[in-house]
Formats: structure tokens, sequence, C-alpha cells
């Protein structure tokens, strides 16, 4: 039998392991925020599987940029909700 190539998702979690001793040197606070990068890079895991990278350094690196785009997108969004919505208050206060 022929030997099965590793998928996108497993060189992804020996990528998380090479990064273990980094992580070990944060400080605890920063911890979390390195973890959800990482929980970004596995969201978009089947779009990254889709270049078939050996190295899975570049598309993880992307996942967790296009994570935090979208991120910051959503972030504008209520921002700009909100903003509108404390015009209107004082809209009707100064009535």
């Amino acid at each position: 039998m022929g030997r099965t190539n590793a998928t996108y998702r497993n060189h992804l979690d020996k990528l998380m392991e090479k990064f273990k001793p980094f992580r070990k040197g944060l400080r605890k606070e920063n911890k979390q925020y390195l973890d959800m990068l990482w929980e970004k890079s596995h969201e978009y895991a089947s779009a990254a599987a889709y270049m078939n990278p050996t190295n899975p350094s570049l598309p993880a690196m992307i996942s967790m940029m296009l994570g935090i785009q979208k991120q910051l997108e959503q972030n504008k969004q209520k921002i700009q909700e909100i903003e509108q919505k404390i015009e209107k208050i004082e809209d009707g206060i100064q009535d």
C-alpha cells in the first residue's frame, strides 16, 4: 500500500508544535492572543488546503490575517452603527 500524505491540518498542527517554545516565552496575558491567531488559521484550513502546501506557514499566516481583517471590518461596522445611534439620540435632545 502507498503512503498517505499528511493533510494541511496535520501540517498546521506540526507548525503549532514548533511554536510552543515561542508561546511558552510569552507573558500570560499574551498567550490568549496567540491562541486566537491559531484558531483563525484553523478556521480557514479548508481554503488553505487547496494550495496543497508542503510548508503551511504562508497559508497559516494569510488565514490569520484574513481572520483579523474580517474582525476589523465587523468592528468598524459596529462602531458606525453605534455612532449613528448616538447622533439620533443627540438630535432628539436638541429638538
